[in-house]
């Protein structure tokens, strides 16, 4: 299989560009456009690369108050935020499964 040539990628680019939003389609855009620059020899980032990076990069945390958790988690990317949370809840419930029971009951009550 022959690599592709810069026609065959502003098409590929072209089509996608084309069909309706989705995460999977940001990334293959993303990935298309980051071969193009290399292919072009730029140094430079494409405008459109670095929305289409933003679009399926997990939001960070804000800043939702001042203990000392809240203040690790601040700026924390959400989803690597919530695997550790998830593994404490995971815990919490083989140890403790009454203090679970009550956190889930007020997670439910949200």
């Amino acid at each position: 299989m022959s690599a592709p040539n810069l026609k065959e990628l502003e098409w590929a680019i072209s089509e996608l560009e084309k069909q309706e939003s989705s995460e999977s389609r940001y990334i293959l855009l993303a990935a298309l456009y980051t071969c193009r620059s290399q292919m072009l020899g730029s140094t430079q980032p494409e405008p459109r690369m670095a929305a289409y990076y933003e679009a399926v990069a997990p939001e960070p945390l804000g800043q939702y108050g001042d203990s000392e958790f809240l203040r690790a988690v601040a700026e924390k990317p959400s989803e690597a935020a919530w695997a550790v949370m998830d593994e404490l809840m995971e815990t919490l419930r083989v140890v403790n499964g009454r203090a679970y029971q009550s956190v889930m009951r007020k997670l439910s009550k949200l």
